[in-house]
């Protein structure tokens, strides 16, 4: 399965990119597996506070990803 994952702010300048595609071969991949997977490959953004949204939405618990997913890795907001 092909999963999207697009990168903001400080995460796109950590990651040197806005936007890439994963192929996941395992049906039971999860949220938190692709997770640790881009941690290891850009260990930086392990510093930084970031919340994830899948198809546009917050999650807080793990789920199982579907073919053509987009998740998005999101730094901290700033108010004002």
């Amino acid at each position: 399965m092909e999963i999207a994952v697009k990168y903001f702010g400080i995460i796109a300048d950590i990651t040197h990119k806005k936007e890439e595609s994963f192929f996941i071969d395992d049906k039971s991949s999860t949220l938190k597996s692709l997770q640790l997977k881009i941690e290891m490959k850009y260990p930086k953004i392990l510093v930084i506070n970031y919340s994830i949204a899948v198809n546009k939405k917050f999650l807080q618990n793990d789920i199982l990803l579907k073919n053509q997913d987009i998740i998005a890795f999101l730094p901290p907001f700033a108010g004002g």
